[in-house]
């Protein structure tokens, strides 16, 4: 026995300990490196003990019951990292992640027998096809992809396998060293970086008998590993039934969690018990798919056995872990399409939550390319800020572009609403990103901007104000109460009373409807009301009643009604139009003009067209069709030799002079002002806003002074290869996709002509990802105000910025790929499992 006694142990004891250990104990004993260097120095008849203890292991792990103090670290924690991070270890061997970064500075300092055996499995991944950086010796010096060759004196090159790069370092590790080896040089502890002689070193290790016992224990382990026949192959079959199952529960409770927070259903309950009536949303979820699912049936039947120890994956903590990383993969998802499609604008904006923080909403426009042309606008994330000056909006949103590496000069354009900090022409968020990036245009929400022109016109005359605030009134009568709504809808069938939007004006247009189409049927509701509230002894009510049946059935509240109607139903048509992310500059230009032509029509034979409509309805309610006259005021003789002769106006005169005119001239006048902005991206852009563009611009002999300023403006075109290709699109384009930019770039890609009209698709590209509107920003507050309402108003930024984007890129995430998540829980969990 003096063999064993050298090393402290005898052979009984061994016997004992084979015959008592628990499998997975016994399995990282019998790797401990003394006792694998004590195998190979044992008598025959020790070997031949030593080979039943093997044969026997099997068994001997069915038979024998654990021992608590041999086994892995009892307390779980019920968490999984992100994909593609580092592997970490405790000193009890416990993994926390089984994902194995192919840096080997990365790899933690002490491993454990199953992170060693993916890393045998994965093998060794060397860096190649970089520029490897210079050292500070004199001269400089560096790693070359020649070090990773031995060459023969004949001639022959022979690979070095178990040589890796390290970029986080700079130096070189031994693989087989590092995985097997006691660290106890350079090339597997901290890397060897000393390039100066470094073959004559390389040489040196190669020789060494540590390196040459590490290299037959690497391809030892790969061989067993891909025979398997290791010595713990029975744990290793148990283990990857047990990842199956997990995998197949992490599934679901992703698939759950996506199912819920793409409607903005909350998850959580009073409780989180299972089968318990307040559980909340998820566990509900996990109840009824318990029901008909064998796996959900067989997991819930461990939790409720205890047999998953205290983790089973179905707790707020793990619901925030998943919306985290599917959050963040979706992030990535639409940082990684930005990158692909190079160009981008930015749409913000701004609005109070629940729980009185000002969140940030930021959407990138870009145009995709591949696999066919297609312009996106992408919800990027709620922020909280506390400084909503220019300055402070401007500094998040470049933190925001910088953290998830986007660089500021691919921004072409910039869109937000009217507010004085968005477009402030010294301190606004438009003017400090124009400072930093030129090229970045900045485009006034044509929606806002349409809205605002409404509201100026409504606030253009006494008539027009009295106007909105009769039908403001008239909601106000019958919403208060139950019982007078149900006169209305007695009466009225078809079309609702709708109350007065306070911000979108042009939305004013679903009251007006309603007035428009069915003003008889509202006139006896309100003559069935005055019966009720004299039924009821509601005076107040009556009287108001009464009054307005009298406003509304007069030849003035008629006229104004068809007047606003048509003036709203075309503004509202064009602002619900530009609304849509496919839109782009030119359809914004030829619908605002549109807009203004129907306009300048209108106020030539708009009142006898409006005269043309009421005089039907006038007639079905025997209403007097005459305008109440006004007494004239003389004018007062300041001296002698003044006349006498006073203007007589007629009431429809009047009218139109009070109403009519300031209402049409006070929208045409802001109309022209507001859009008057975008002149400059007019100028810029609009010679390729169609092929007929293109050839007035041709005809006019401006075609190459137009490609010169726009060279001069974006930095990212050639004027005189831009000019020749618009040349060339004019004869080969054909005409029906040479009617839009859009058609335009999409015929070049799909024909794969990219090689010869590269300038002019860059241009298109960058018309195209111009923003028209902040329409995109706008929804995705009706989505926070859904996910984070009254009874969720505690709800933590990153969680709710998680929610949000599975919410509303629901298309982005559906396409990506869980399985990456759901094997690192899953395996995760499998390792934490005694067999």
């Amino acid at each position: 026995m003096s063999d064993y006694g050298s090393h402290g142990h005898s052979a009984k004891q061994l016997v004992l300990l084979v015959l008592c250990l628990n499998f997975s104990a016994l399995r990282l004993f019998l790797r401990i490196p003394p006792l694998m260097k004590l195998h190979h120095q044992l008598h025959p008849q020790h070997q031949q003990m030593h080979h039943f203890s093997v044969l026997m292991f099997p068994l001997i792990a069915q038979a024998t019951p654990s021992i608590p103090s041999l086994t892995v670290e009892d307390t779980e924690i019920e968490s999984a990292q992100l994909p593609n991070t580092e592997v970490s270890s405790t000193a009890q061997g416990t993994t926390s992640t089984v994902i194995i970064a192919d840096d080997p500075a990365q790899w933690p300092a002490v491993l454990t027998d199953s992170v060693r055996c993916q890393i045998v499995k994965k093998g060794p991944v060397q860096v190649i096809n970089i520029v490897f950086p210079q050292n500070s010796e004199n001269p400089p010096r560096r790693f070359t992809n020649d070090n990773y060759i031995r060459s023969m004196k004949n001639g022959e090159k022979i690979l070095r396998s178990w040589m890796l790069y390290s970029m986080s370092t700079d130096s070189v590790f031994c693989f087989a060293c590092t995985v097997f080896g006691k660290r106890d040089n350079a090339l597997s502890n901290c890397g060897f970086r000393t390039w100066r002689n470094l073959a004559h070193h390389l040489k040196e290790h190669e020789y060494s008998k540590g390196h040459c016992d590490n290299m037959t224990n690497w391809h030892e382990l790969q061989r067993r590993l891909q025979t398997n026949t290791t010595l713990d192959q029975r744990q290793q079959d148990l283990m990857r039934i047990e990842i199956e199952h997990w995998k197949c529960v992490i599934r679901r409770v992703i698939a759950i969690i996506c199912h819920l927070a793409e409607r903005n259903q909350a998850l959580r309950g009073t409780t989180s018990e299972l089968y318990d009536p307040h559980n909340g949303n998820f566990l509900a979820q996990v109840e009824l798919m318990a029901q008909f699912d064998s796996v959900m049936t067989e997991h819930i039947r461990r939790i409720q056995n205890q047999e998953t120890r205290r983790v089973h994956y179905l707790s707020g903590t793990i619901q925030n872990e998943i919306i985290t990383i599917i959050g963040n993969k979706v992030l990535e998802e639409i940082v990684r399409r930005v990158h692909r499609a190079k160009y981008y604008s930015v749409i913000m904006d701004c609005t109070p939550d629940v729980s009185h923080k000002e969140q940030l909403s930021i959407v990138l426009r870009i145009v995709n390319c591949e696999p066919s042309v297609s312009i996106a606008e992408h919800f990027f994330g709620f922020l909280d800020v506390e400084d909503t000056t220019g300055k402070g909006l401007t500094e998040v949103l470049l933190d925001h572009l910088q953290k998830h590496s986007l660089s500021l000069s691919d921004c072409c354009g910039q869109s937000y609403d009217n507010g004085s900090n968005m477009m402030g022409h010294k301190q606004g968020v438009q003017a400090r990103i124009l400072q930093l990036n030129s090229k970045a245009f900045y485009i006034p929400c044509s929606s806002h901007t349409l809205n605002l022109v409404v509201a100026d016109a409504a606030k253009s005359s006494v008539l027009s104000i009295s106007f909105f605030g009769v039908l403001q009134r008239l909601y106000n009568l019958f919403s208060s109460s139950v019982q007078r709504w149900a006169v209305l809808k007695e009466h009225v069938k078809q079309l609702t009373l709708k109350p007065l939007s306070t911000t979108r004006w042009e939305a004013r247009i679903d009251c007006v409807k309603m007035v428009r189409y069915q003003l008889p049927e509202i006139l006896d509701a309100l003559s069935a009301l005055q019966t009720f509230a004299i039924e009821k002894g509601d005076s107040e009510t009556m009287s108001t009643a009464k009054s307005l049946h009298g406003e509304l059935k007069t030849w003035s509240f008629l006229l104004c009604t068809m007047t606003w109607y048509n003036v709203l139903y075309q503004i509202n048509h064009v602002s619900k139009l530009l609304q849509s992310p496919n839109v782009s500059m030119e359809t914004l230009r030829s619908e605002t003009e549109g807009v203004k032509d129907y306009l300048e029509d209108f106020r030539e034979n708009g009142i006898a067209s409006c005269q043309t409509d009421a005089k039907d309805i006038a007639e079905n309610l025997d209403m007097e069709m005459t305008l109440p006259e006004k007494r004239q005021h003389k004018k007062k003789r300041q001296s002698l030799y003044e006349g006498t002769e006073e203007t007589q106006s007629t009431p429809d005169g009047t009218f139109r002079r009070d109403f009519f005119l300031p209402m049409v001239d006070t929208a045409l006048k802001s109309l022209s002002d507001r859009f008057s902005r975008l002149k400059g991206v007019y100028d810029l852009y609009d010679f390729l806003f169609s092929k007929d563009n293109m050839k007035q611009t041709i005809k006019n002999g401006k075609l190459h002074e137009r490609c010169k300023k726009l060279e001069q403006t974006l930095h990212d075109i050639d004027a005189d290869d831009l000019a020749l290709e618009i040349n060339s699109s004019l004869y080969t384009f054909p005409d029906h996709v040479a009617t839009s930019p859009f058609d335009m770039l999409n015929y070049i890609y799909s024909e794969k002509l990219l090689d010869l009209y590269s300038n002019f698709s860059i241009a298109l590209r960058l018309l195209l990802t111009l923003p028209v509107s902040v329409a995109s920003g706008e929804r995705s507050f009706s989505a926070l105000k859904l996910i984070k309402n009254y009874m969720r108003s505690t709800m933590g930024q990153e969680r709710l910025t998680g929610l949000a984007l599975m919410s509303i890129e629901r298309d982005v995430r559906q396409s990506l790929d869980m399985e990456d998540i759901v094997i690192a829980f899953a395996e995760n969990k499998a390792c934490k499992q005694q067999f």
